[in-house]
């Protein structure tokens, strides 16, 4: 049964639902204004480096791009005006660019949420469910890259390293239902939510360790809201990744203070109640049944260059099924988690259908944070080098991915200008085509160790990884085995578990999927992982000149100064001048495809916190297969009428 707000306090809302037109799939009356948001740079950065060889589906909206799409969607206003009385019969005219009108459905399991609080969330598909209802001061032009757009504020005015100051969008306000009722965002808003993020605090005034990101927020050192449009934030200290590792990040969501006041901790509890959420963005909850949710165009939403869907069902289910599901129309895209093998027999089915491949999410790694805990040997950082070169890494991509993927560097290929170039890349142990030489080199390592006379290796495989590709524990096994001398003990234990045990202390090497990136700058992650006082760090020593690049990015607001320095640190992990406990191996490729009435926002098909882009990919529902009869569902208020 489908979840709608109750009580006496909603009867604005579900009247003013009632009263929300429902537009007929086949209607062609509404087209959207002109236009997607260009970039804008500070004075002080530099566009991101230019853009690597890499699939066509990767690839960023460049600015021709985009004026095309602006001149497109310009004609397209006057192609798909309403027709003239007597004219309805007549055969719809195909936009030439971005419409308003229809429903685009995509599969998510929507069922495995966790809460509606945004503040108080951490699950990727509550975050996709939420990246389409609110919005951030900024967001990311492009994941990949880390290039920064105007969201709820305009790019800040940066007069000195430790300072931000942000004008809010004069258009912004907040949905037109209860309790915030259309009033416009204001910056005492935003310092509220910065602030509730930095309290971290449940509705009885105790510490809640719900607010996962307060360690993010408190790098805040002080909000103030000047005046009604204009915000002034500052860091105790210049952090150049201050921008996107909080105030862009996947989660940065601002709600409206009214709501999360007055719904109190029950947002937090209760995550069947969709009607809980309160934003500023393109889409409102509609219907919700725990396994399906549709989202309808906010009836005032303010930035005009997008939500051209009227409205987006996201629905979830067995994930055999899905492969049916776009077999009817039911689903616009085929993708993850379907296997590569699934989408090429749908590929061979529709060889109309447009195709597109993304890089998966997260990238097989392998975790070696060896001590001497487990043998004088196995502490020497030689081992864990030779350990980190010693997996075939074309032949692991064959077997995990049928040969759809690449190997993964320090940083995955596909962060655009932050991650080293493919031909300084290859020509690495680990990375060669020589495996011979690399079988070469880490015997040496080993015998400069001390040899393969120490205690077996402990090789812990994820047992949901192992499930998902049967015998890839042992495949590496043998591959470290082979290429070091080295004993290795198998064995599987749960992810979860697994990686309890490795904060706990307990050493061995886990071969599993890695965290997923939340933004591409690496600023944050080198800190925890790399820098001799890393939270996280989980192998010994001291590299003073590591420590020194990394320090020296955090003090770097010029994007590619940043990203040079971050080169710089690739390659000292990969020459071996400086241990790398953290081993990433490969990233897959997902393939895909959509159905032809369907026109995706290119970003959409980046690797991660992509969803958001749903509201910039439109439908021509003039398509000849185009299903007529999708469309939003009514609401039994408005039957009643």
């Amino acid at each position: 049964m489908s979840t709608r707000p109750s009580g006496g306090h909603w009867t604005t809302l579900r009247r003013r639902l009632s009263r929300r037109t429902l537009l007929r799939a086949s209607a062609r009356a509404g087209v959207g204004a002109a236009g997607l948001a260009l970039v804008g740079c500070s004075d002080d950065e530099e566009p991101a480096l230019q853009q690597q060889t890499e699939p066509a589906q990767n690839a960023q909206s460049d600015r021709p791009q985009q004026q095309s799409v602006q001149q497109s969607a310009q004609q397209s206003m006057q192609q798909t005006a309403p027709e003239p009385d007597g004219a309805q019969d007549a055969q719809p005219q195909a936009p030439s660019g971005p419409a308003r009108g229809g429903v685009i459905r995509a599969w998510l399991p929507v069922d495995r949420h966790d809460r509606w609080d945004p503040h108080r969330s951490r699950f990727r598909y509550t975050q996709a469910m939420h990246s389409l209802m609110y919005n951030r001061l900024l967001r990311p032009d492009s994941v990949s890259s880390g290039e920064l757009e105007a969201d709820l504020c305009a790019l800040p005015e940066i007069p000195d390293e430790t300072t931000y100051v942000f004008t809010v969008d004069p258009a912004a306000v907040f949905w037109d239902d209860e309790p915030a009722n259309g009033r416009a965002v204001t910056a005492e808003d935003i310092r509220w939510n910065i602030e509730r993020q930095r309290s971290a605090l449940d509705a009885d005034g105790l510490p809640d360790p719900h607010f996962f990101r307060r360690a993010a927020y408190d790098r805040t050192a002080s909000a103030e809201a000047t005046t009604d449009g204009s915000l002034r934030l500052t860091t105790d200290a210049p952090d150049a990744a201050y921008l996107s590792s909080v105030h862009s990040s996947p989660f940065a969501w601002i709600t409206n203070p009214e709501a999360a006041e007055h719904f109190g901790d029950a947002w937090r509890d209760d995550p069947s109640d969709v009607f809980l959420n309160s934003g500023t963005g393109p889409y409102t909850p509609l219907l919700y049944n725990g396994a399906e949710l549709t989202l309808a165009r906010s009836s005032n939403w303010w930035r005009a260059e997008s939500a051209w869907a009227d409205g987006i069902t996201l629905t979830s289910g067995d994930t055999s099924g899905i492969a049916g599901l776009y077999d009817a129309a039911t689903v616009d895209r085929a993708d993850f988690p379907l296997t590569n093998a699934t989408v090429e027999a749908l590929r061979e089915r529709y060889p109309e259908h447009p195709t597109f491949e993304l890089p998966l999410a997260a990238s097989v790694e392998l975790l070696a944070p060896l001590s001497d805990e487990v043998g004088a040997a196995l502490g020497d950082p030689r081992i864990i080098r030779a350990i980190g070169f010693a997996v075939d890494r074309p032949k692991l991509t064959q077997r995990l991915y049928d040969g759809h993927g690449r190997a993964s560097g320090p940083l995955p290929w596909f962060l655009e200008g932050w991650a080293l170039n493919e031909r300084l890349t290859v020509s690495l142990p680990g990375y060669r085509e020589d495996r011979e030489a690399d079988l070469a080199v880490a015997a040496a390592l080993v015998a400069g160790a001390g040899g393969a006379t120490g205690s077996p290796i402990p090789l812990v495989v994820a047992d949901l990884f192992e499930g998902f590709f049967p015998g890839s524990g042992e495949a590496v096994r043998g591959m470290i085995a082979e290429a070091t001398g080295l004993e290795v003990n198998l064995e599987h234990r749960a992810f979860a578990d697994a990686i309890d045990q490795l904060r706990a202390g307990e050493r061995f090497c886990f071969l599993g999927w890695g965290a997923v990136p939340q933004q591409a700058d690496p600023t944050d992650a080198w800190s925890d992982t790399l820098h001799s006082q890393g939270a996280r760090r989980w192998s010994g020593g001291v590299n003073p000149e590591l420590d020194a690049l990394i320090e020296q990015m955090r003090t770097t607001f010029n994007l590619g100064a940043r990203q040079d320095l971050g080169h710089q640190v690739q390659e000292m992990l990969l020459r071996g001048e400086a241990v790398q406990w953290q081993i990433p191996l490969i990233t897959g490729i997902q393939l895909g495809l959509h159905q032809p009435w369907l026109h995706p926002d290119p970003r959409l098909f980046e690797y991660a916190w992509s969803t958001d882009r749903l509201s910039t990919s439109w439908l021509n529902t003039a398509h000849e297969s185009y299903p007529l009869d999708r469309e939003l569902p009514q609401l039994e208020a408005e039957a009643d009428e």
